[in-house]
């Protein structure tokens, strides 16, 4: 983890989050910033899972159409 720049964001959320983002940076001796870049990194990963999730799936799909489409190639190859 990089530790050296640094950009500040000052954000306003629900008091039961500051309070719970407060009990885990206490829990975890770190400070509460850290605690919210974890959690978007965490996000981050997540949501880059799902559009790689979605492309393998569309990959797929495609490599199904594909491949009947080479049989039917070669059943016709078969029938001359």
């Amino acid at each position: 983890m990089r530790q050296g720049n640094r950009e500040k964001l000052s954000v306003t959320i629900e008091p039961g989050l500051f309070r719970a983002v407060a009990r885990h940076a206490r829990e975890a001796g770190v400070p509460r910033s850290r605690v919210v870049e974890d959690a978007i990194r965490f996000w981050e990963l997540g949501r880059l899972a799902a559009l790689a999730r979605e492309g393998y799936q569309e990959m797929a799909t495609e490599d199904v159409t594909d491949a009947e489409a080479y049989l039917a190639a070669l059943a016709d190859l078969g029938d001359e």
